[in-house]
């Protein structure tokens, strides 16, 4: 099945900007976002608090188009008619690690821009009027994987990472040095244990201070919480839910706090979500929300690993311990964009009205495994960057799904391949939905099977349509090997990083 569609974009040239201080030492991984919020925005960003504010007007005509931009132990923050605005934070030890950066907000002066950025385990808020650092946290005990801001209390932001757990920080509140770890019986005093059963262990102290004040801990483990890194996280636009989902597989949604301020607000553990299920049998790298009840994730790359001159290829799993080792090969499978829709959302939120909502909590079926989801529409991406020798390894396609969504351009999602040089702008309104003969139970049964065993070409199953990748010129690339990290901006434009420490900006245009 094509994509239904009429006029095909295309991308022209517009400018390229040198990071300074970018040496061949620098590391080559990075992240860039945009500025994400336009005159409109202050009629959703907390509560139309600003609304026809002359303050907000000034803000968004001097960063319209401003690009913080994080690489190596550096963030620049650059813009058509500003100077580059550079600051440097120092992890000990050093790290190789990519940094996650995203723009935020205070709900009391809303008019003072501030960029989060997250590396290794540290997260670092500088305030880009005052051209100065006023927070820095840490908190978890892993590598940090990404940073999510709440899209209409951007004083809010969420970070998951590697220890299994995601935390979400309070910008109103100041860092709370002194952590209460909770005591678990029979030991007296406050736990030291890992940092994914909620307590902050000795590998998560260090310095504090500033803004920044974790409020809400999603806990991982067993009992409901993530059993491997969390990669993502994504807040509900209007209901107190957040989205999270992981290297487990697993895709899990998440009561978190009504938006409240006070100061002697304590830390809340959860370890039970309202909802979990493994929506793919692959690592769910990205998720964000579509209108109400909608999720689109973006998933990784699988391989399979194939018994040779078998005739059966269940035997796979049937090795015996004893017999001498077998000659196998991998199958690939592309990454796709998946889009689901959770059927409990009314039960959790009958009324519109959530502020009235009690505290909400699932029971063992929704936080363990819950079949309450329909997969609305699956579309594999391209598998031409899978052309790399496979002892070289390749890179995932980067995606901004979990990057906020400007007003202007919701539903719309960009991807870039890494090795290939192309563009995907993804309009999650066109995506495909699965036939009915598709997801029959039969069909679902063999389709299972075959994704565990025997990804043939041959299959009766024919997949939905391939997502398009649009080549962009490349004629002023320069050095550029490998691009590294994109976004998106409200106006249509795209920014891409590459390993050379250059960020390139291209125009989306429409061609009939």
């Amino acid at each position: 099945m094509e994509p239904q569609a009429t006029r095909a974009p295309r991308f022209a040239f517009t400018r390229r900007i040198k990071l300074p201080d970018s040496t061949p030492t620098t590391p080559k991984r990075g992240a860039v976002q945009f500025f994400p919020w336009t005159i409109d925005s202050a009629q959703e960003i907390f509560n139309g608090k600003w609304r026809g504010s002359d303050r907000w007007l000034e803000m968004v005509a001097e960063f319209s188009d401003a690009l913080a931009v994080a690489r190596g132990s550096r963030l620049v923050v650059v813009g058509t008619d500003m100077m580059p605005l550079c600051f440097s934070f120092a992890t000990d030890p050093p790290s190789d690690e990519k940094p996650q950066v995203a723009w935020a907000l205070r709900s009391a002066r809303p008019f003072d821009p501030l960029v989060l950025v997250a590396h290794t385990r540290r997260i670092f808020i500088w305030n880009v009027n005052r051209q100065a650092l006023v927070g820095c946290v840490r908190d978890h005990g892993g590598r940090i994987t990404s940073v999510a801001v709440h899209p209409t209390s951007p004083n809010f932001f969420a970070t998951t990472s590697s220890d299994f757990t995601t935390r979400i920080y309070n910008l109103d509140l100041q860092v709370l040095v002194n952590h209460a770890n909770p005591n678990w019986p029979p030991w007296k005093g406050g736990s030291e244990a890992s940092a994914a059963h909620g307590t902050d262990g000795s590998d998560a102290k260090g310095p504090e201070y500033g803004i920044g004040r974790c409020v809400q801990l999603l806990v991982g483990g067993r009992s409901g919480g993530h059993a491997w890194d969390v990669l993502s996280a994504a807040f509900h636009p209007r209901l107190p839910l957040l989205a999270t989902c992981g290297a487990d597989r697993c895709v899990k949604i998440w009561r978190t706090l009504p938006d409240r301020n006070e100061t002697n607000l304590e830390l809340i553990r959860a370890d039970k979500p309202l909802f979990s299920a493994r929506i793919t049998t692959s690592r769910v790298l990205s998720v964000a929300w579509l209108p109400e009840d909608l999720l689109l994730i973006h998933t990784a790359t699988t391989y399979t690993p194939v018994k040779t001159g078998l005739e059966n290829q269940e035997d796979l799993f049937d090795e015996d311990e004893d017999e001498e080792p077998f000659e196998s090969d991998s199958v690939i499978k592309a990454g796709s964009i998946d889009v689901f829709q959770w059927l409990g959302l009314k039960r959790f939120f009958p009324s519109s009205d959530f502020a009235s909502s009690p505290v909400t909590r699932g029971v063992a079926s929704d936080y363990q495994e819950s079949t309450s989801y329909t997969l609305i529409s699956t579309e594999p991406l391209s598998t031409d960057h899978l052309s790399t020798p496979k002892d070289e390894g390749f890179e995932e396609p980067i995606s901004t799904i979990s990057h906020p969504q400007p007003l202007g351009r919701l539903g719309h999602f960009l991807l870039v391949y890494p090795r290939s040089m192309g563009i995907v702008i993804l309009d999650s309104a066109k995506l495909s939905p699965l036939t009915q003969d598709f997801i029959n139970e039969d069909t679902l049964v063999e389709m299972t099977k075959r994704i565990r065993l025997d990804e043939s070409p041959e299959s009766d199953f024919p997949p939905p349509a391939r997502v398009r990748v649009l080549p962009f010129s490349d004629q002023n690339m320069g050095s550029a090997t490998e691009l590294t990290a994109c976004t998106l901006g409200p106006s249509g434009t795209v920014a891409i990083l590459d390993d050379t420490g250059t960020v390139w900006l291209f125009v989306e245009q429409t061609i009939v």
